[in-house]
């Protein structure tokens, strides 16, 4: 173990490094566990779930999908709504889907009927100078 503590050597081998008796040195192996930590933390946060094996990350999964869920419930629950009432979101957004299709299809007659006038409006012009040329002649 050389020139360190046991308690440094323990810490040491916890950073990531390893140490070879023959030569009596620390090489760098691998990460620290804190460092590996850290990743593991901030991959919960956006909803990973870290694990070794496949079975592992089943059962992680599973449970970090029930604590979730039980926190939404809560917090829906705290707003005075409860889980069934979650689909009732949904109609409101597809009335306002038809309504804004009803003010295209409102808008778009308008348009056509302002067209129609124009063009009537066109004719009219075009007969009344017609008439003054056959006038004129």
């Amino acid at each position: 173990m050389g020139k360190v503590t046991p308690e440094l050597h323990s810490l040491m081998v916890r950073g990531g490094f390893r140490y070879d008796a023959k030569k009596d040195k620390y090489f760098m192996a691998g990460e620290a566990e804190w460092d590996r930590q850290k990743r593991i933390d901030k991959g919960k946060k956006q909803y990973a779930v870290p694990a070794s094996t496949v079975e592992e990350f089943h059962a992680e999964e599973e449970k970090m999908v029930d604590s979730l869920l039980e926190r939404l419930k809560k917090k829906a629950g705290s707003e005075g709504r409860s889980a069934a009432q979650d689909d009732g979101e949904e109609k409101p957004k597809k009335a306002k889907r038809k309504q804004v299709e009803e003010e295209e299809e409102e808008e778009e007659e308008d348009a056509e009927a302002a067209r129609k006038a124009k063009k009537a409006k066109k004719a009219k012009a075009k007969q009344a100078q017609e008439e003054e040329e056959e006038e004129d002649e």
